[in-house]
């Protein structure tokens, strides 16, 4: 399921109920359209966050200290995640406290080592942006990562946490990407940097690019959901994503158990 920490992160850049759009919205939609409206226009959560979820926030987090100089990046994670260790959170069978309380500090450690060097001309960390674009109706909003030279070339970066490795394809054809070379045209290029929870932590550079033609066709994209969501076209879209969907038990007329799992929220 789409990350909900990107989701509430963009959606606090709009003016409170104010309508609009952003890539987070456009990927849920694809998603399933009864996700989004559920997500969105219902304002259901689930009780229990996902461990992974809070765990990408707190590396989101401690990354962001260490470009804006704000404080120690390791101890930062080490501070948020141990007022976690005896919440409820929701683990997968291969995750745990324990377990994730080891990744994150390995996981920076290695990054400030073999990584940071890498980057160098920090612009911008967490850049928030805005675009009016003619064929959409609603202001187009979200948040870059990182703005900055990686192997001295001009390098938008969206950092991603994941339990395993990302295929090439995936930053070639991501949307976020589109997103934030809008966001920031004269940018040379775009980079997934993914950090993986792996026993023996790795962190992957995926580095690609973006066509004139290829902006166009996600713009075109956005405007099509765009006004389906205007329009309240909203429909199951039954698929694989149902078994890890939060809100498979409304789509399967599980009343209790919705009841149990999920919470309205203002």
């Amino acid at each position: 399921m789409l990350s909900s920490f990107q989701s509430e992160r963009n959606d606090r850049l709009a003016p409170s109920g104010a309508p609009h759009l952003s890539h987070s919205r456009v990927s849920r939609y694809l998603v399933c359209p009864e996700q989004y409206r559920l997500y969105y226009v219902e304002n259901l959560r689930p009780k229990v966050p996902s461990a992974s979820l809070v765990f990408g926030q707190i590396m989101h987090q401690a990354l962001a200290c260490l470009f804006r100089k704000t404080g120690d990046p390791i101890k930062h994670f080490e501070d948020s995640w141990g007022l976690l260790r005896n919440l409820r959170l929701g683990y997968n069978d291969r995750e745990s406290w324990a377990k994730l309380n080891a990744s994150g500090p390995a996981l920076l450690r290695k990054f400030i080592k073999e990584e940071q060097p890498k980057l160098s001309n920090i612009r911008a960390v967490e850049k928030p942006f805005t675009h009016s674009i003619t064929n959409l109706d609603l202001p187009f909003v979200g948040i870059v990562d990182l703005d900055a030279d990686l192997h001295g070339k001009s390098t938008l970066v969206d950092f991603k946490t994941s339990g395993s490795r990302y295929d090439e394809f995936e930053a070639q054809l991501s949307d976020q990407l589109s997103a934030y070379q809008l966001a920031v045209p004269d940018a040379e290029q775009l980079a997934l940097c993914v950090l993986v929870k792996t026993k023996e932590p790795k962190i992957e550079w995926h580095v690609t690019t973006r066509t004139g033609a290829q902006l166009t066709e996600y713009l075109i994209k956005a405007g099509y959901i765009a006004h389906d969501i205007a329009d309240g076209r909203f429909f199951k879209r039954p698929g694989k994503h149902c078994a890890w969907c939060d809100f498979q038990p409304i789509c399967l007329g599980q009343t209790q158990k919705a009841n149990e799992t999920l919470v309205a929220i203002a």
